[in-house]
């Protein structure tokens, strides 16, 4: 992790990510136009993405993320390009709202499951799964 904090410094700094990565022999992908929600290299990491600050002209805003595997994706947001909704197409609309309808109905789900098993005593039968 004071790896990654250093690369971090070393990006506010002005050094490049790639530079900063040969230094230590370590890959630095450039991977342009990330939408939200695209597993790069995983879901959590694309949540860090747009955590992150929009960049000022010319500068990256650099971020780091905990993979499921342990390891340390230290990243920098050089361009951020929002959204507007009136360039959406009416496909485009309706299939966003029928996934956030699916989101909205598998949340409520997961929290019914969770006060279900408040309530009652669960007990699993290893031998009969």
């Amino acid at each position: 992790e004071a790896e990654a904090d250093a690369m971090i410094a070393g990006l506010r700094k002005g050094e490049t990510l790639a530079s900063l990565a040969a230094a230590k022999n370590l890959s630095a992908p450039e991977v342009p136009n990330v939408p939200r929600g695209a597993p790069v290299p995983e879901a959590a990491a694309t949540e860090a993405y747009f955590e992150v600050p929009p960049p000022a002209a010319g500068k990256v805003s650099p971020g780091k993320v905990t993979l499921a595997d342990g390891r340390i994706l230290v990243f920098a947001v050089s361009k951020v390009t929002p959204g507007d909704p009136k360039d959406a197409t009416e496909a485009q609309r309706t299939q966003l709202r029928q996934q956030l309808a699916q989101a909205a109905g598998i949340e409520d789900a997961q929290a019914m499951l969770e006060a279900q098993r408040k309530r009652a005593k669960i007990t699993v039968v290893e031998e009969r799964l």
